[in-house]
């Protein structure tokens, strides 16, 4: 039994005399080389810049303002007094747009404004019975396509263009008289005069009036279009006035006539003068033979002429 935990320990220990002598037979490790450093060996001197100046910081300048744009009926309007109406049929018939592009486009107008006690003191109903074209023509009518102040209304030209029409055949023209400094405007319906001034410059006027201008085409009919003139019937023929019946007598031959019918007049008397002669002397002749012979014998001689 001894024998047998001998050999085991045997066995371990030339197993480790063995194992010690190979690692001290192997080649010892190369030492590692220095570590070398990442930084350049050695750098140029640098030349320090002078400080850059210090800047005040730049402040962008507001835009300069433009041109102000056209003043703005409605709000003038709304504050200068009840024309609640008024601005109203301004708005239902997108008139207000088209007085802001006349306006844009440097054109000069001149307004009448009727306040809300004018539109009441129209008969019942009156505006409710315009057609919307109606109404937008009502509020053109209201409206001169050119800038007049108070006193040259006493110099213009009636009757006055407006922006709903001319001022022929029953359009819609309006007259303008003065008297010192009342205006007076007259449609051929309405006499309205111009109570103030609401607002004016030198492109745009806008003036109260008393009552509402109504056009006279709303109430009488334009005059109808003159007739065109029947186109003249040819006349029946007139055989007299045949011109194929007429004979065209020669020029030449018409200036012989006078004398032919002369002469012709002559030798007539004269074979009546001749014929009454020998009528005679034959009646008082006994032979009535040789009467006869003479006779035949001067009626051969007439012949022959």
């Amino acid at each position: 039994m001894t024998c047998n935990l001998v050999s085991p320990f045997l066995f371990l220990f030339f197993f480790l005399l063995q194992f010690t002598c190979n690692l001290a037979q192997a080649p010892a490790m190369a030492p590692m080389p220095p570590a070398q450093s990442s930084a350049p060996a050695s750098l140029p001197p640098t030349i320090s810049s002078p400080p850059a100046p210090i800047l005040p910081p730049i402040v962008a300048s507001a835009p300069a303002p433009g041109p102000p744009g056209p003043p703005n009926v409605i709000k003038i309007l709304g504050k200068a007094g009840p024309y609640s109406t008024f601005i109203k049929l301004l708005q239902i018939t997108q008139e207000v747009g088209e007085i802001t592009s006349l306006l844009n486009n440097s054109n000069s107008i001149t307004m009448f404004i009727p306040s809300d006690g004018a539109f009441l003191n129209l008969k019942t109903g009156t505006l409710n019975s315009f057609s919307d074209q109606q109404k937008a023509e009502l509020v053109k009518f209201h409206i001169l396509p050119s800038y007049f102040s108070l006193s040259q209304f006493q110099t213009a030209s009636n009757p006055l263009h407006t922006q709903a029409g001319g001022t022929t055949n029953r359009e819609f023209p309006i007259n303008i008289t003065t008297n010192g400094t009342a205006v007076n405007i007259t449609t051929g319906i309405v006499n309205a005069s111009v109570s103030s001034t609401i607002y004016t410059d030198n492109q745009l006027a806008i003036y109260q009036v008393d009552k509402v201008l109504l056009p006279l085409q709303f109430f009488v009919p334009p005059l109808p279009p003159a007739p065109t003139p029947a186109p003249s019937k040819p006349k029946k023929d007139d055989p007299s006035l045949d011109s194929s019946s007429v004979n065209v007598v020669p020029s030449g031959a018409t200036s012989l006539l006078p004398h032919m019918f002369w002469e012709w007049s002559i030798l007539a008397s004269y074979f009546s003068f001749l014929f009454a002669c020998a009528y005679e002397l034959i009646s008082h002749m006994q032979d009535q033979h040789a009467c006869d012979i003479m006779l035949c014998t001067f009626k051969w001689n007439l012949i022959r002429c």
